[in-house]
């Protein structure tokens, strides 16, 4: 498909939001890439489905269907919500299209949307398995964030000198899984670009159906407030990223400055260097930025239990005692 310049490929249409995906949309004039009625119609679309509110349809001209979902993914970035069920949704319409590829499809789509150096071969069964180096699959799972679901683990992996093995259908969920982390990386870091008024009738339009935002309260995070009265001088660094950070910002819902302020007197108590300062800041905003949560007690106690046991006695005892009865 061409409109008199470079070329869309049969990739980038299955997955815009890859790296070159990106520089296609960039380099189509405004009016053909936002202001078609077209467009703006089936961005309205995209984003609904996104809710539930309508079935998706593609449209039939490929141009269109691209640049909707850049101008989706503009009018995402102004919701938390919709940034995140934007994401899901198209994270598996992407994951469709890659259950679907060839084998040799697959690694070429991981490489051009992850820069990842995938191998194949089949089994004596004649199956595909796929492998891939462990440092890179660790830098996805990193990059990602794929470890706070114990399946992407390393542990979990079949790992033989050096080299992670995947099954087909495994390397299907690690691209899906990826997909929706880099969809929801996109669209956050539009937050910070002008928004096109071209978009503003879509925005107004979708807006009213997102789910409003319940408060996040519950007494798995009660711990973090005791956390907050006893400083701890090992694992302050993980303990920051990890749970006082999400909880302050996105369960607390305190402004970035109290919860600098209140994270930077829990690691003084041990010494406050610079670096430790700059981190606490930019652990708060990275918070903010991508909607992270603490673990519940529970799920620090199973999936994080080198910093489960660092947190302090009186924490720990705390969370042990009886819990008192609620009056009848």
């Amino acid at each position: 498909m061409s409109y008199g310049g470079p070329l869309l490929s049969e990739l980038e249409l299955k997955y815009p939001f890859a790296p070159s995906s990106r520089k296609f949309f960039e380099s189509i004039p405004v009016e053909d890439g936002l202001a078609s009625r077209e467009v703006l119609g089936q961005t309205e679309n995209r984003l609904l489905s996104s809710l539930g509110r309508v079935k998706y349809e593609p449209h039939m001209t490929d141009l269109i269907e691209f640049s909707s979902f850049f101008a989706a993914a503009l009018v995402a970035s102004q919701d938390p919500v919709l940034t995140s069920r934007f994401s899901k949704k198209e994270a598996e319409r992407a994951k469709e299209f890659f259950v679907k590829e060839e084998g040799g499809g697959k690694v070429m789509a991981l490489s051009e949307c992850y820069s990842a150096r995938v191998g194949r071969e089949e089994d004596e069964q004649g199956r595909a398995r796929y492998s891939l180096p462990f440092e890179e699959y660790l830098s996805l799972a990193t990059k990602y964030e794929l470890s706070r679901n114990p399946k992407w683990k390393l542990t979990r992996q079949e790992l033989t000198g050096g080299i992670v093995h995947l099954s087909d259908n495994a390397l299907n969920d690690f691209f899906g899984d990826c997909a929706q982390a880099a969809i929801a990386e996109g669209v956050r870091n539009l937050r910070r670009a002008p928004y096109p008024k071209q978009l503003s009738e879509v925005r107004a339009s979708v807006l009213q159906y997102v789910p409003a935002q319940r408060p996040r309260t519950g007494k798995g995070y009660l711990y973090v407030e005791d956390l907050l009265k006893h400083p701890v001088s090992d694992g302050r660094h993980r303990l920051v990223w990890l749970v006082l950070a999400p909880y302050l910002v996105n369960v607390k819902k305190v402004d970035d400055g109290e919860a600098i302020e209140k994270i930077r007197a829990f690691v003084a108590a041990a010494g406050e260097s610079s670096s430790m300062r700059r981190f606490v800041e930019y652990n708060v905003k990275r918070a903010r930025r991508n909607g992270l949560l603490p673990p519940t007690f529970s799920t620090l106690k199973a999936e994080h239990p080198d910093i489960f046991w660092l947190l302090p006695k009186e924490v720990l005892a705390a969370e042990a005692a009886p819990k008192p009865k609620a009056a009848s």
